[in-house]
C-alpha cells in the first residue's frame, strides 16, 4: 500500500481510459503504480501533485475505487473528469459542467408517478444518506473564478466549429446508460439536471462520507436518450478531451492557489 503523500495531493478520477488519457499525457515526473489490483499514474500536473486513476463505469465501481484511493492516498481533494449525456438543451457537445449538486437519480421508490426520492440507511448507526450531494464550497468558488481565464480549444461537431463553454450545473448519475422519455420528463420535473452520467453521485457520496472535498467536471457528449450507443461513440471522445483540458487547467489553478497561501 502506498504511503500517504507528505505534500497535498489531488486525486483525479475518470470512468474510462479515454477520459483520463489526455490528463495523464500532461503529467510531469509521471510514475505508474498499482493499488490492490488497480493501476494508477502519479505525477505533477501544472505544478499540482496528483494521482490519476480509472474507476470503471457505474456507481459500484466508482464507489469502490474512490474509497480505496481516498483511504490510501489521503488526498486534499477529489476531482472527477469525464463525460455525460446532455440533459439540458443549453449544454452543447464539449461544454463542461461544473457540479453545483450531484444527484442519484435512481435512489428511492419508483411509483406510478415516477421516482420518489428518499434517504436510505447509512453505514453508521442512526445515519441516513441522501440522494444529493453538494461539492466543496472552496473548490466550487475557485472553479467559478477560474473560468474567466480559461481559453477552451475550439471543437467541430457536425460541421460546426465553436469554442465550448464552461458552466455550472446539476449532474445526475445512476447505472442507467439510457433512459425512456417518461424518465426524462420525470427527471426534468423533479431535478432539472444539466448532465446525466453513471459515476459522480457515488463518488460524491463517498467523498462526503469520508470528509474529502470534491468537485465534478463533466463535458456533454450526446443528448440524453433511450439508446445513446451510436451517438456516444460519435461524440464521446470529443467530450472527454474537452473535460480533460479543463481539468488540466484547473489543476494549475489549484497549484497557484496553494503557492499563494
Amino acid at each position: 500500500m502506498p504511503k500517504p503523500a507528505s505534500a497535498p495531493v489531488t486525486l483525479i478520477l475518470s470512468a474510462m481510459p479515454s477520459e483520463i488519457r489526455l490528463i495523464q499525457s500532461q503529467l510531469k515526473q509521471a510514475k505508474p503504480g498499482k493499488l490492490a489490483c488497480f493501476p494508477y499514474v502519479a505525477g505533477r500536473l501544472r505544478g499540482r501533485r496528483v494521482v490519476t486513476t480509472v474507476t470503471g463505469v457505474g456507481v459500484t465501481n466508482a464507489a469502490m475505487v474512490t474509497a480505496l484511493f481516498v483511504h490510501s492516498f489521503r488526498p486534499a481533494e477529489v476531482l472527477v473528469s469525464g463525460t455525460g449525456s446532455r440533459f439540458n438543451p443549453r449544454i452543447r457537445t464539449g461544454d463542461v459542467v461544473i457540479s453545483t449538486s450531484t444527484i442519484h437519480h435512481a435512489a428511492g421508490s419508483l411509483t406510478d408517478r415516477g421516482m420518489l426520492y428518499r434517504k436510505v440507511r447509512g453505514p453508521l448507526a442512526g445515519q441516513m444518506t441522501h440522494w444529493a450531494y453538494k461539492p466543496d464550497a472552496r473548490l466550487l468558488k475557485l472553479a467559478r473564478a477560474s473560468v474567466a481565464g480559461y481559453a477552451a480549444e475550439s471543437i467541430s461537431v457536425d460541421g460546426v466549429t465553436y469554442q465550448p463553454a464552461v458552466v455550472t450545473g446539476v449532474v445526475t448519475a445512476s447505472d442507467l446508460f439510457g433512459v425512456s422519455d417518461e424518465k426524462i420528463a420525470d427527471m426534468k420535473a423533479k431535478l432539472n439536471p444539466d448532465i446525466m452520467e453513471m459515476e459522480s453521485a457515488a463518488i460524491a457520496q463517498v467523498c462526503t462520507q469520508l470528509g474529502v472535498p470534491h468537485l465534478v467536471f463533466r463535458a456533454g457528449s450526446n443528448r440524453t436518450q433511450s439508446n445513446p450507443g451510436t451517438a456516444y461513440r460519435k461524440l464521446g471522445q470529443t467530450a472527454a478531451a474537452a473535460a480533460a483540458r479543463w481539468t488540466v487547467y484547473f489543476a494549475g489553478c489549484l497549484a497557484a492557489q496553494r503557492s499563494a497561501i
